[in-house]
């Protein structure tokens, strides 16, 4: 066992020695590798060091443009060797004093570029860049336009800082900046000028008005632009803004009052799309739709507008289109089903819920929509967001026909809606809309509108639907029109089922303790008692229907030889 190893256990030895020596030798190389691309790129350090001492040249323009040059080329190819020496801190104060040097365009136009190429290829500078006083310096090259290529230039630097820090160029009259002299510019840099103002109108700050009001007649002719890019980044800014502003009915007045709705309109009428020779996309459309809404939500005087501008048949064409007419109810709901995107119909039903007046405060209403449709904007929809104002009403009180308008033209398509399309949002704003309409229709009107519509017929089934918000609702209407046409449509309420589910829900009990539940049974047991109760009409010709009901039945089952029959009929 302890002599000299044989020939093949020496082989074996040296196979093994070998193998773990090429071994070794690969991982040192790959260490070595890995190493050498961790080290500092000396050279590259050396040459950011040179530049920058070169810039830093006060007096000689030829030396500083040199070195510029040479930064923007290594900044536009994004040279990692050389990027890894170029430190942001040090040398943003020097490129911002070469943007101020108005003796020498053509310095500012490449410290401008080399601005530009930072914020490419070091994003994650731009909040550096927008906060070492580049910015008034870029709004100064656009109000005072001496060399056109360094307007340019400082205008797309601006382009890429509004898109993460919007607010320190808006400071900085940077609207004023993008806009004042746009018609100065070719389309496509119109079209930079446009987005970049877009970007400065999101999320304004409450003290920002002012820095954007003398803006707003420009943004309003950019509406009707026959560039439809620059036309849309004019519809997104007017989004922004009245995001922003959407709790303030003077400040959505002011932003309106250079013409800004009846321009949005005409880009939403087909029939206005040859005069401007493009279709505004899908996205815009939408846009415009919640724009028109939220203006109409904040300040009911600009619903007035609207209306005086036609906008119920606008409402209209946005669910039914031209290519639509003709179809019966339902291909045309199987077409806005498929067709029409979700959000745009959703807020087509919104501004069809704001052209109509607000429901009066009422201490039963109200909390039962407060109950039953938590979390959703029905009792926004159905009461306002605040003591009417009262134009609403009073254009409809001196303006008939535009509730026969509303009547004729969105009635038929809200009901349609609201059986059709699977979103609750969507059959909640059809029924508030519908609730609305019911209770400022003159009786007239309301008559002839109902009793030509389906509505109750499905109203049984919305009692029935176990949905809170939907059965709150139903509720509403069943209250109103058998309120204001109890001798009318009581005989109809109890031949549709009307009656039976409103005793239904008196009689139910939860299984666990619902908030929302309790106010639907003692709102059900409040109309049954004030709407369907002894001696009514409606209770009448339901008991008389339930008899009949059992009449025919009985005589079928004997007309089949069933005993049942003659037991059921006694």
């Amino acid at each position: 066992g302890g002599g000299q190893p044989g020939p093949g256990e020496m082989d074996d030895a040296l196979s093994r020695l070998a193998s773990s020596n090429h071994a070794l030798q690969n991982l040192i190389r790959r260490l070595g590798t890995g190493l050498e691309d961790l080290l500092p790129n000396v050279q590259g350090r050396a040459r950011m060091k040179e530049i920058l001492a070169a810039l830093k040249e006060h007096g000689n323009d030829a030396r500083q443009m040199e070195a510029l040059t040479e930064l923007c080329e290594a900044l536009s190819m994004g040279q990692e060797d050389v990027l890894i020496g170029f430190s942001v801190d040090a040398f943003l104060p020097v490129l911002v004093e070469l943007l101020g040097m108005e003796h020498n365009p053509e310095l500012m136009l490449l410290s401008s570029r080399a601005l530009t190429h930072l914020l490419e290829v070091l994003p994650k500078a731009s909040g550096k860049v927008a906060a070492c006083g580049a910015v008034p310096v870029f709004c100064q090259r656009l109000l005072t336009i001496e060399f056109i290529d360094v307007a340019e230039q400082s205008l797309l630097a601006m382009s890429k800082l509004s898109v993460d820090h919007p607010e320190p160029l808006l400071r900085a009259s940077g609207l004023a900046a993008t806009l004042t002299f746009i018609d100065f510019f070719d389309t496509n840099t119109q079209r930079t000028a446009a987005a970049t103002a877009a970007n400065m109108c999101r999320n304004v700050p409450a003290d920002g008005f002012p820095l954007v009001v003398d803006m707003v007649p420009n943004l309003t002719q950019l509406i009707s632009h026959p560039d439809q890019k620059i036309c849309e980044s004019a519809c997104l800014a007017f989004a922004r803004l009245v995001d922003s502003f959407r709790d303030s009915p003077q400040h959505l007045q002011a932003i309106a009052g250079h013409g800004m709705l009846p321009k949005l309109v005409a880009l939403l009428r087909p029939g206005d799309r040859e005069g401007r020779g493009f279709d505004v996309g899908t996205a815009t459309s939408t846009s415009i739709v919640k724009t028109l809404a939220m203006c109409c939500r904040g300040s009911p005087p600009l619903s007035v507008g609207l209306l005086e501008e036609g906008i119920v048949g606008t409402v209209r064409s946005l669910i039914q289109k031209e290519e639509d007419e003709g179809l019966d109810s339902n291909t045309l709901m199987a077409v806005v089903a498929v067709m029409r995107p979700l959000d745009q119909l959703y807020h087509t039903l919104m501004l069809a819920n704001e052209l109509l007046p607000p429901l009066p405060p009422d201490d039963v209403l109200g909390p039962l929509i407060t109950a039953t449709a938590r979390g959703t904007d029905a009792h926004q929809d159905l009461f306002g967001s605040g003591p009417s104002p009262g134009c609403l009403e009073s254009h409809v009180a001196s303006h008939p026909g535009t509730l026969t308008d509303y009547a004729t033209l969105l009635f038929p398509i809200l009901v349609d809606v609201s059986v059709t399309i699977v979103s609750e949002g969507i059959r909640i704003r059809c029924l508030t809309a519908m609730a609305k309409l019911f209770a400022c229709l003159p009786a007239g009107l309301l008559l002839e509108t109902v009793r030509g519509s389906p509505i109750v017929g499905y109203i049984a089934g919305f009692l029935a639907s176990g949905n809170s918000p939907v059965m709150g609702l139903a509720l509403v209407i069943t209250d109103s029109l058998m309120g204001r046409l109890s001798g009318e449509l009581s005989q109809r309420f109890a031949r549709e089922g009307i009656v039976q589910e409103v005793a239904s829900l008196c009689a139910r009990e939860s299984a666990e303790p619902s908030p929302a539940m309790d106010v639907l049974v003692q709102q059900a047991r409040r109309i049954r008692e004030s709407r369907f109760g002894p001696g009514s009409k409606a209770l009448e010709s339901a008991e008389e229907d339930e008899v009949m009901g059992k009449a025919e039945e009985a005589a079928r089952l004997v007309d089949l030889g069933d005993t049942r029959g003659l037991a059921l009929a006694r």
